[in-house]
């Protein structure tokens, strides 16, 4: 499911959203968020921005590790105890009727976050989310790898970039003081973690919220906005 284009009018209900490509639970929350949105009747409704946000900003630029590797070497978890945690999502993730692979590749994900930043610079925030959940969705479903460079700027250049400046971002070379700019906007509303979700400029979320609570908050949130709408208009 790829994030909702901006309406012709002013959607009721804007939903940001700091995230990273490699994070499983941003994968789970933005199920259920997507999940809870069609069981409220808001489809069109609501808008989704996302926002850079690095997992792990230590994480090897050029690493052949897979995900179960890469936490084991740098959290000192036994690998058995990482495959338990791995399936223990999966099962998460199915229960959502969404694909799951749970061994993948792992390196830094400044580069990719770069690459969105300069998507949303040249054809704004819409494009920009679309690129980065659709590509969070093949990773985890293991129909791409965010690593892969020419893959990388081949879905950019998709999305509308040219294929230098895709790559210029994508190497360093540009935009990384955006990602920088994110990632210290969410610190300054107190994230410490992803997902981070904040509704309407106004109420924040921490975590994968379960879908009764994204139910709730939407349900909440929309009938709030209707009734500064109806003001607006008497």
């Amino acid at each position: 499911m790829t994030a909702n284009p901006q309406p012709a009018t002013e959607p009721l209900i804007t939903v940001d959203v700091w995230t990273d490509v490699v994070c499983p639970w941003c994968y789970i929350g933005e199920s259920r968020l997507h999940d809870a949105i069609a069981a409220e009747g808001l489809e069109g409704q609501v808008r989704l921005r996302a926002h850079s946000f690095e997992l792990d900003p230590t994480s090897p630029v050029d690493s052949d590790r897979t995900n179960i590797e890469h936490l084991t070497a740098a959290k000192g978890i036994p690998a058995t105890q990482v495959r338990e945690m791995e399936e223990n999502i999966r099962t998460t993730a199915e229960e959502l009727g969404r694909e799951y692979v749970t061994e993948r590749p792992m390196a830094n994900t400044r580069g990719v976050h770069r690459v969105m930043q300069a998507i949303s610079a040249a054809h704004g925030a819409d494009a920009a989310t679309s690129y980065f959940m659709d590509l969070q969705r093949d990773y985890f479903t293991g129909a791409g790898d965010p690593f892969d460079a020419d893959a990388v700027v081949r879905r950019a250049v998709t999305a509308g970039l040219a294929e230098d400046v895709a790559r210029d971002a994508l190497e360093g070379r540009s935009h990384d003081d955006a990602v920088e700019a994110e990632v210290r906007e969410a610190v300054s509303m107190g994230a410490r973690g992803v997902p981070f979700f904040l509704f309407n400029d106004k109420y924040t979320a921490p975590g994968a919220l379960p879908l009764d609570a994204f139910r709730q908050a939407l349900r909440q949130i929309a009938e709030e906005a209707r009734g500064e709408r109806s003001a607006d208009q008497a």
